[in-house]
């Protein structure tokens, strides 16, 4: 978890807006229900007036975002390190090597900070982070599961609450309840559920 306690550092000046940033990450395997998850989250967030980051990780090998014969493509290729695209409502930043996403949200939110800086109104609005398959990054995750053979493949001290397609199948669900102490939630019906674990 990435947060500012809402008091003003004594270093930091009074212009520069105040932003909560708090980390949701979700793990799981392929089909067990993290995107939709995710989906439902992230638009119960928006509603609320949260600032949402979604951040994927794509385990895929030689999986490029970008689109070959593109223009943007095309630069990369040249041996560009950066590329920016921009659009009226849109506006995307390629870097063509890995990089550490803790580092990433620093200057995502540093960017939004600064757009913000015109209206106070948004200012002040917490910041959510959504990680998907992020399994490396330290701290607490959601492990989104179809059955329980799933979760006792992939359960470890940093699960504290089991969501996904488990919550299709009653059979699986009393078998996986019965077996783990962990929260199970639907985040599909009661996204607020886990908000609560995340005291948000």
């Amino acid at each position: 978890m990435i947060e500012d306690n809402g008091n003003k550092n004594k270093n930091q000046s009074d212009q520069e807006p105040i932003n909560q940033i708090q980390m949701i990450s979700f793990i799981g395997y392929s089909k067990s229900g993290k995107t939709a998850s995710i989906e439902k989250l992230i638009s119960y967030l928006h509603e609320r007036d949260y600032v949402v980051f979604a951040f994927k990780h794509i385990h895929q090998d030689n999986f490029s975002i970008d689109t070959p014969g593109k223009n943007t493509w095309k630069y990369s290729q040249a041996g560009a390190d950066v590329v920016v695209s921009q659009s009226p409502n849109e506006s995307a930043i390629l870097f063509n090597q890995k990089v550490d996403p803790l580092l990433m949200l620093d200057l995502i939110k540093k960017i939004i900070q600064s757009s913000q800086k015109h209206d106070q109104r948004d200012s002040d609005k917490q910041i959510i982070v959504i990680l998907e398959g992020f399994r490396d990054l330290t701290g607490k995750k959601v492990l989104c599961v179809k059955n329980l053979d799933e979760i006792r493949s992939q359960m470890d001290p940093s699960i504290i609450a089991i969501s996904g397609s488990i919550f299709s199948n009653d059979f699986e669900l009393k078998s996986a309840i019965s077996e783990n102490a962990v929260k199970f939630i639907n985040v599909l019906e009661n996204p607020e559920e886990l908000l609560e674990i995340y005291r948000i």
